[in-house]
């Protein structure tokens, strides 16, 4: 078994980033990708044998990041599963190998999730399907159902073939519920994951004030939310997460705008 680690960049350089000074700084791979949305190619000077690169001008987000990651995993000789990161994370350094050790023991099981926490020990992922006060859930090493929880993206380690399966990333949602839509399609098919014995910690770098770059960045959260609406099987939670986030911002910001493109929705 052999893993394809894929991890999404932004305006960030890659050895200053969560995810390489606790992960690949101390675990060599065969192989791994860096797929680049910035505006300009600022990780270009990272690409070698066994580092590829891709700039993606145009930013088409984590989702077309894991879709072109599936698309060279298929051209290479021993990759069996991929590795979803994003640049902020930061994982335990012995990550990668624990993947490698689980993967070949637990052949009946295609998606394998670390323990995420945020603000030092508050469960970020994997979160509850059902509307609950905590979404975040703490949960023991083993075995758990899609149809109960749904993990994000990084840190997710995903064989090929389920991946395929799935049909891949909708590339029409960019970034926010690109992971909703994925895992609960996936789980359609394949609803076992393991809740992996490691701990990871989602590090939130945007701790921004500025209103008009929060209404910004909203606009492309509500672009997500249109799409992701479209699937059935998580436009409740879709609803509920917009909800909350949209009261959010409008009592961080003081501000109505959030709430009046949030009824357009």
């Amino acid at each position: 078994m052999s893993v394809l680690p894929i991890i999404v960049l932004y305006n960030v350089d890659y050895h200053t980033t969560n995810v390489y000074k606790t992960l690949f700084r101390y675990h060599s791979v065969n192989n791994v990708l860096l797929y680049e949305n910035s505006p300009k190619p600022l990780n270009k000077q990272y690409a070698s044998d066994s580092v590829f690169y891709h700039h993606d001008l145009n930013n088409g987000g984590v989702s077309a990041a894991y879709n072109f990651g599936a698309s060279l995993a298929r051209q290479m000789d021993g990759i069996d599963a991929l590795l979803l990161l994003d640049e902020d994370t930061i994982f335990e350094s012995d990550y990668v190998m624990v993947l490698e050790q689980l993967i070949e023991k637990h052949r009946h099981i295609d998606i394998f999730v670390p323990q995420i926490l945020y603000q030092g020990d508050k469960p970020f992922s994997p979160i509850h399907r059902k509307f609950c006060r905590n979404r975040g859930a703490l949960l023991p090493e083993g075995e758990y159902s899609l149809l109960q929880y749904l993990p994000v993206n990084s840190g997710v380690c995903v064989r090929l073939s389920l991946f395929e399966k799935a049909g891949g990333y909708n590339d029409r949602i960019r970034l926010d519920f690109a992971d909703f839509d994925f895992f609960a399609r996936v789980g359609e098919l394949s609803d076992i994951f393991y809740k992996v014995n490691s701990i990871a910690f989602q590090s939130f770098s945007n701790d921004e004030r500025d209103k008009d770059r929060l209404y910004k960045r909203y606009l492309l959260y509500l672009e997500g939310a249109r799409e992701a609406r479209k699937n059935k099987l998580i436009r409740r939670m879709v609803d509920a997460e917009v909800l909350r986030h949209t009261l959010a911002l409008t009592i961080r910001t003081h501000s109505f705008r959030f709430i009046i493109n949030y009824i357009g929705i």
